[in-house]
């Protein structure tokens, strides 16, 4: 089992009096999963699982723990308040742990060449792993460092994964690449700016002639 732990408390409240829950610093949820016979309905802490959301991810499998129950469980899915990103509702999935489940892994880039001629872009940063549930990492980090130059790029068959897991993502994507950067072209006059601008030139030529027959 996994030594990582996130408390819970089993609720009773449903449905829309879940707000008063939010009010007081929970964020309402459910566990469900193939070993669950039965969803449970449970609360978190808003600020522990902040904290914990924000350290390990989606695809850090963990403990959670309520009265009367455990489980080892992903983070399946944090339904967030559209303006204030704050999170409303959380689904904790809980897998059987001898069988293979697939599932979205972040990518994270390191190392960035300290000089790129073009701009550096990043494409996926996430793929899809298949593996047994402990063995799912927490992300996969890729060394970046070789982009350097328009062209260069950063594909899916870069990346190296522990004994275990096996990427579906197909191999062929692109994870980052560099591209020539754009030359703002000055633009074209057109044939109504030219005319206007030969008027122009007229009119200030006539007013010096009239000046100097003054």
């Amino acid at each position: 089992m996994s030594e990582l732990t996130l408390n819970a408390e089993v609720r009773t409240v449903l449905g829309k009096k879940v707000a008063q829950l939010r009010r007081n610093g929970l964020i309402p949820g459910v566990v469900y999963g193939p070993v669950v016979p039965e969803t449970v309905q449970v609360s978190v802490n808003r600020r522990e699982f902040d904290r914990f959301y924000r350290a390990h991810g989606h695809s850090t499998l963990f403990t959670l723990t309520w009265t009367g129950g455990t489980r080892p469980v992903f983070i399946r899915e944090v339904q967030e308040d559209p303006v204030r990103r704050e999170p409303l509702h959380i689904d904790f999935f809980a897998p059987n742990m001898l069988q293979t489940l697939r599932t979205m892994v972040q990518v994270v880039f390191h190392s960035p060449a300290e000089h790129i001629e073009g701009v550096l872009t990043e494409l996926r940063t996430e793929v899809e792993v298949e593996a047994l549930p402990a063995n799912v990492p927490h992300q996969i980090d890729v060394d970046i460092s070789s982009l350097a130059a328009a062209g260069d790029a950063v594909h899916v068959s870069d990346l190296s994964v522990p004994d275990g897991v096996t990427i579906v993502t197909g191999e062929d994507e692109i994870l980052a690449h560099v591209t020539a950067a754009r030359v703002e072209e000055e633009p074209e006059e057109t044939e109504a700016e030219a005319a206007d601008a030969d008027a122009e030139e007229g009119t200030e030529a006539s007013a010096g002639d009239e000046t100097e027959n003054e």
